[in-house]
């Protein structure tokens, strides 16, 4: 259930609670109140809110609301039901990308938008995506950051054999009892053994700062892994390359070319699916794009959403 800690480490502690149809509690926040269009943020898998702590302030003083979301299992967000051992007690229904993109929704309405610019990282460019495709009319723009529209299993670090692999690796993870490795996860949340840790996978690059990483760290070793992965296998299973051609949102691809995770080749594909579409790309950006290149990022989003959303339907921005 809810993180008792999450509010410690958040950038925005959350105010605002709606219980989604499902009956999860999801906690979420609203910042600002300029005139233009809202943009809702979605975090990455076991990501907490601070990969949009240098963004989101710049674009709310750029004039758009932003809402700030905890995606369910994550944070101050909750579950339909408590999970129990090993998750046996979730659904998978209860952790598909359609749900996850219909707690989406179900904010923007609670929050009284009509209308939003959606912008995620990681796995959240997954959930945006397919909001998009379960209510395009409530999208004004799509800014995936990061991301795959697809299984990212496959894809990552271009290795094809993970993804052949990974049905095993799914079995065995269903039954390791995460829960008895918490109390040896402290040294994680440290930040600087944290910052080497995902350096030395190859997630983080030479720009994540410990200070950066931090409220990361603190969430993940908190988190339970049965439900994450659980999650994981249900992203596995979810495309939306057959969609990505229909979509009439203005978007923004932001891509970094040394990202391990979503190789530039799948996000290059995403760009090229998508009609009149753009893709902003940092040469030194990583996995971690959101607190590697927060500025350009910023820049490229407020060009963008002067250009293709605000200029063209200044009646689209709602107060939040």
């Amino acid at each position: 259930m809810p993180i008792a800690s999450a509010r410690e480490y958040a950038i925005w502690p959350k105010d605002r609670t709606v219980t989604v149809s499902d009956g999860t509690p999801i906690a979420y926040t609203v910042v600002g109140d300029g005139p233009k269009t809202p943009i809702l943020f979605v975090n990455g898998w076991t990501c907490s809110d601070a990969y949009w702590a240098v963004i989101g302030p710049g674009m709310v003083d750029a004039g758009h609301p932003c809402i700030f979301v905890d995606t369910r299992g994550h944070g101050e967000s909750g579950l339909p039901r408590d999970p129990g051992f090993l998750a046996r007690n979730l659904k998978k229904d209860d952790v598909t990308t359609e749900r996850l993109a219909r707690d989406v929704l179900e904010v923007l309405a609670d929050a009284g938008l009509d209308r939003a610019a959606l912008s995620g990282h990681s796995l959240g460019v997954q959930i945006i995506v397919e909001a998009c495709r379960v209510d395009p009319d409530r999208v004004a723009a799509l800014m995936p950051v990061a991301g795959t529209f697809e299984n990212p299993v496959k894809t990552f670090a271009d290795l094809a054999i993970l993804d052949r692999i990974y049905p095993l690796a799914d079995v065995l993870l269903g039954l390791f009892p995460f829960a008895f490795l918490k109390p040896f996860n402290k040294g994680i949340a440290n930040p600087e053994t944290g910052l080497k840790l995902v350096k030395l996978i190859r997630v983080a690059g030479p720009k994540v700062t410990a200070e950066g990483l931090a409220p990361h760290l603190r969430q993940l070793v908190e988190l339970d892994f049965s439900v994450l992965f659980k999650m994981m296998g249900e992203q596995r299973k979810h495309s939306t390359g057959d969609f990505l051609p229909t979509i009439t949102a203005p978007t923004l691809v932001l891509a970094g070319r040394r990202d391990l995770f979503t190789p530039p080749s799948v996000q290059q594909k995403m760009a090229d699916l998508v009609p009149d579409s753009e893709i902003v790309w940092f040469d030194e950006g990583g996995h971690m794009l959101p607190i590697e290149e927060p500025e350009g990022i910023v820049a490229a989003m407020k060009d963008f959403m002067d250009r293709r959303v605000d200029a063209a339907s200044p009646e689209q921005a709602q107060e939040a």
